[in-house]
């Protein structure tokens, strides 16, 4: 395996890439694609090496960072006494979950729940030892954990009890060389050991305080059951302005810092009865073993892009004495005819079935180790499905017989592309990150903006500059399915993490109803269509159905022979269309027109594909059903938009392997030429 990473996914002519990477001895080269499934039944692979980025590239062994946690400097002075306390809901303690560290003179003490029991644990030179207090914490409880530390005495306290116990919370005391004089950065960390890269915690933390002194029984009660003094040092859980630190409730207080990229969330322990008080300032932060944020490997080269590189899809291609690997990367440009590469996607998709122990960082479509949904994610991580090659599990078919093998990442990406190049349009491409944050006026020369075959994940900017586009008389073609779909947002300053938080519609998790306000965004997650921004708004279709069988054949409807729109099927001949191609026709996932909902313009369904057999069935959003059915149909569909543009949808995944196909024995691909053509000829 070459560990290795981009920087970035995309870059403009006359920019750089900076390559990271772990143990990797090798050559580097650059390639640009226009095709990459070796399918028989399409052009095959069709990649050519560049002559500019060769390198040689030999970087040592690099740790790997994994975990999260939460982290405040220079918070203490060394020898005065204080008590740090916090309310804990683990959620998987099969491991040795480190709760909170800080540093002392002789080494790293913590509180650590080893095989779910409360254990003060000291590491001292190649020492580690640890004593138990005889609490056991459970999972998926709340438990509020206070340790008070007096090192000019030598004496640790520690104090646990279980949400919902009044009265004293259970206490161990241990004193002597267990302790050790604290050291005077004063830094504290929870959720992780000081200074040792073994040990995490799994699961939310809240109510984080630090009293600059030692607190008795009676005071640490109070605190577990919401009465008592502020405390010298005290977080907002709630606030989040800055997605990377909980801000102090007072002056004078460091903003407590997070690392790793773990997830907000409103979840807190409940008010005690007796006290009807809340327990915590605001919300809390579910914190993970394996969340990564960037692995942080040392930079491998740097790969200096010409100015005068053609747009389109390229790799970097590191070459070892033991196996190869491609890392993808487009170069931007701008012309009349845009392809948007929508890299959210593959970011969603990333490492998808593939072992987290070998690739870190797991993907929006998998479960954290604890079992909780994955909603943060990065791009700066090796990622095997980072790949001109790469099929996932959710890949149909086993052979090349029949068009059997469907693809929806970046090898679907490039049927698209390819396409466009052989029409000789000189398209570009755009990354989706770009338009995220430079909006419609990056669309400025773009006549024809192309959507791929499976662009899922959009955020608020990205639909507000495709509106933006339409709202200039710009054109659309749509090639895809279930596109314009989940809510996601993009870190304000760190854009290589995408945050998604599904619930309702049909998903593989859901969050809870606490979990689902975004951090890197002020929107709620789930769909698009329930957030008031359905995307028949802007793509004439959204999601209907799933086909598990074969994909099927478009049949042209009764408007598709008007004179208004039969230009469309020049050199079609009969009624039915779409079979042949690497993909073919309408299938796998696959969209249709909803009257209820708002269009770009005013639609036309010109052909339609009706599944007959119980191996389609439709979406959750729609009410589950199977084929026969008529909400289990795509449409495809031409809109004309009041500012003079044309939207066309194919409104399905499988549609844009047909476009491979040239010559009279494709039908598809001779439809969706004539609509660019005629969209080139109608500038906005």
């Amino acid at each position: 395996m070459v560990d290795a990473y981009l920087m970035s996914l995309a870059v403009r002519p006359g920019g750089s890439l900076a390559l990271h990477a772990n143990d990797v001895q090798g050559i580097v080269s650059v390639r640009q694609w226009q095709h990459s499934d070796p399918n028989p039944r399409g052009p095959g692979v069709l990649v050519s090496d560049c002559e500019w980025g060769r390198t040689e590239v030999q970087v040592g062994v690099a740790p790997t960072q994994v975990g999260s946690w939460l982290q405040v400097d220079e918070l203490l002075v060394g020898g005065t006494p204080f008590t740090l306390s916090a309310w804990f809901r683990p959620t998987d303690l099969s491991a040795d979950s480190v709760i909170c560290s800080w540093s002392t003179s002789e080494g790293a003490v913590a509180l650590v729940a080893v095989g779910g029991e409360l254990t003060l644990r000291r590491w001292r030179d190649d020492r580690v030892d640890d004593l138990s207090t005889g609490q056991r914490l459970r999972e998926r409880a709340w438990h509020f954990v206070g340790a008070v530390v007096d090192a000019s005495e030598e004496r640790v306290t520690v104090f646990s009890a279980p949400w919902g116990r009044t009265g004293g919370p259970f206490v161990r005391e241990f004193v002597g060389e267990h302790v050790g004089t604290r050291d005077d950065d004063g830094g504290l960390i929870v959720g992780r050991a000081v200074g040792v890269a073994t040990g995490a915690f799994d699961g939310n933390v809240a109510g984080v305080r630090v009293h600059l002194r030692s607190l008795d029984i009676v005071e640490l009660m109070d605190l577990m059951n919401g009465l008592g003094d502020h405390a010298d040092h005290e977080w907002h859980f709630d606030n989040r302005s800055d997605p990377d630190s909980a801000p102090p409730v007072a002056s004078g207080t460091p903003a407590l810092t997070l690392f790793g990229a773990p997830a907000w969330s409103t979840l807190v322990p409940p008010s005690v009865e007796s006290t009807d008080r809340p327990l915590v300032l605001g919300g809390s932060i579910h914190l993970h073993r394996d969340d990564v944020a960037d692995c942080d490997w040392p930079v491998a080269a740097i790969i200096d892009v010409p100015t005068d590189a053609p747009s389109g899809i390229y790799s970097l291609l590191i070459t070892t004495a033991d196996e190869e690997r491609d890392l993808p990367f487009l170069v931007m440009g701008s012309a009349r005819v845009t392809l948007l590469v929508p890299t959210l996607t593959w970011q969603a998709y990333g490492n998808l079935g593939r072992a987290p122990e070998q690739w870190p960082g797991r993907s929006h479509y998998s479960l954290h180790s604890d079992g909780s949904p994955v909603l943060i994610t990065t791009s700066r991580r090796p990622c095997d499905t980072f790949s001109p090659h790469a099929r996932l599990q959710v890949d149909s078919g086993d052979g090349f017989a029949d068009g059997a093998v469907v693809t929806h990442l970046m090898m679907a990406d490039l049927y698209a592309w390819h396409w466009l190049v052989s029409e000789g349009v000189r398209p570009a491409v755009l990354d989706d990150r770009e338009l995220h944050h430079a909006g419609a006026d990056v669309l400025s020369g773009v006549d024809v903006l192309v959507l791929s075959a499976h662009p899922e994940y959009w955020t608020t900017q990205m639909l507000d500059a495709l509106q933006g586009h339409l709202g200039r008389g710009g054109h659309v073609i749509y090639l895809g399915g279930n596109g314009l779909y989940w809510v996601t947002s993009l870190h304000p300053t760190k854009p290589h993490l995408m945050e998604v938080r599904r619930w309702g519609g049909s998903q593989v998790s859901s969050v809870d109803e606490v979990d689902r306000a975004h951090q890197y965004e002020s929107v709620t997650g789930g769909l698009w269509a329930e957030a008031g921004r359905p995307p028949n708004e802007s793509v004439s279709v959204a999601f209907t159905g799933f086909g598990a069988g074969d994909s099927l054949a478009y049949e042209r409807t009764e408007a598709s022979y008007t004179p208004e729109w039969s230009w469309m099927f020049d050199g079609v001949e009969g009624p039915l269309f779409g079979t042949e191609g690497i993909n073919t026709g309408a299938g796998n996932e696959f969209d249709r027109v909803d009257t209820d909902l708002p269009s770009p313009g005013r639609l036309t369904i010109v052909a339609t594909a009706h599944p007959q057999t119980t191996d389609h069935f439709g979406v959750l959003e729609y009410g589950r059903s199977r084929a026969p059915h008529p909400l289990v149909s795509a449409h495809m569909v031409m809109a004309e938009t009041d500012a003079g543009g044309l939207v066309f949808s194919t409104s399905a995944i499988t549609a844009s392997g047909c476009l491979v196909v040239e010559g009279p024995d494709a039908p598809l691909r001779r439809v969706v030429s004539n609509v660019l053509r005629r969209m080139l000829d109608n500038p906005r």
